[in-house]
């Protein structure tokens, strides 16, 4: 007894080609891209657009253009120390406890990302007339980007110095633990493992 599907010759796909998948998938991959890269354009527009038109906090600032860098570099480096310490700090494998670590992680890097914008939009634009009021410089712009700029970078240094220290305290720590357990008997070395 024959069936009706065993007949010779290709059988109909109720599913597109993998040609016409993959094609879809392009289309729209592109769109994608092209979206977010309006997307992005537009918001950097906007944001500069705020700043230029928003009161000049750099110049402003208690004690001027400097120590607005100065404070925005310390900020930084707090934002991303936090995200760092949030990220290895926060350990769950339940929901809430990875909702929180990534809510934490997020608000920690948000930090440094928004004061090196307002940083960097503060600058004039690069393809400006500088008779456009929309391109005008912010007043303190160029030092308080110096002085965020060296600031941040000795902060980081360090914090990664101190870190680096603590962490190599503790391998040794940890060492020398191994090293009495072993002479003692109760460890195993690391061949015989």
């Amino acid at each position: 007894m024959t069936r009706p599907d065993s007949t010779p010759g290709p059988r109909p796909s109720p599913r597109p080609s993998s040609r016409t998948r993959d094609a879809f998938a392009l289309v729209a991959f592109v769109l994608a891209l092209l979206a977010l890269a309006a997307g992005f354009l537009w918001t950097k527009g906007a944001w500069r657009a705020v700043i230029r038109e928003s009161p000049n906090l750099i110049a402003d600032w208690p004690g001027g253009a400097w120590l607005f860098g100065i404070m925005a570099g310390v900020l930084a480096v707090a934002g991303a120390y936090g995200g760092l310490w949030a990220a290895d700090a926060l350990r769950g494998d339940e929901t809430p406890g990875r909702v929180a670590r990534r809510a934490a992680k997020g608000v920690c890097w948000a930090v440094p990302v928004i004061v090196t914008a307002y940083i960097i939009s503060a600058l004039p634009g690069r393809n400006c007339s500088s008779s456009s009021p929309t391109c005008r410089q912010v007043d303190g712009a160029f030092p308080a980007l110096l002085a965020y700029a060296v600031t941040a970078a000795a902060l980081a240094w360090a914090a990664y110095r101190v870190h680096s220290t603590r962490e190599e305290q503790r391998r040794a720590a940890h060492r020398t633990r191994l090293r009495r357990l072993r002479k003692k008997g109760k460890g195993k070395s690391r061949e015989a493992r």
